[in-house]
């Protein structure tokens, strides 16, 4: 019994604008363009705060790591992990928006009626 990979539920440039929603700060592009799908503006208004949240928290993160006591801890230990933590967001966005399915990114989800 061979294991069929299930096909995405969009294609084209629905599928490139929901892709986009989550690649940093390309999230601005559907964000703008797409005003009158509500499924897409939610994804796109999600990666938009995830882009910023990333931004500010790696910036935070690089300023704390020039002293010296904290700077290490902070380079070294906590900037890859919240890089990757912030990887593995994203492609778990993109993968459940494609299926048609909203992931709610914790804590960041809470901010999405503000945007």
């Amino acid at each position: 019994m061979p294991l069929d990979a299930p096909t995405p539920l969009y294609a084209g440039e629905r599928l490139r604008d929901l892709i986009l929603c989550y690649a940093g700060p390309w999230a601005f592009l559907p964000y703008m363009r797409n005003r009158e799908d509500s499924e897409l503006l939610w994804h796109a208004r999600q990666g938009v705060i995830l882009a910023f949240a990333e931004c500010v928290l790696t910036l935070a993160m690089i300023i704390v790591g020039l002293f010296p006591i904290f700077g290490s801890v902070s380079v070294r230990f906590f900037l890859p992990l919240w890089l990757l933590w912030c990887l593995g967001m994203s492609v778990t966005s993109v993968l459940q928006a494609t299926k048609g399915k909203k992931h709610r990114i914790p804590v960041i989800h809470q901010f999405v009626d503000y945007l």
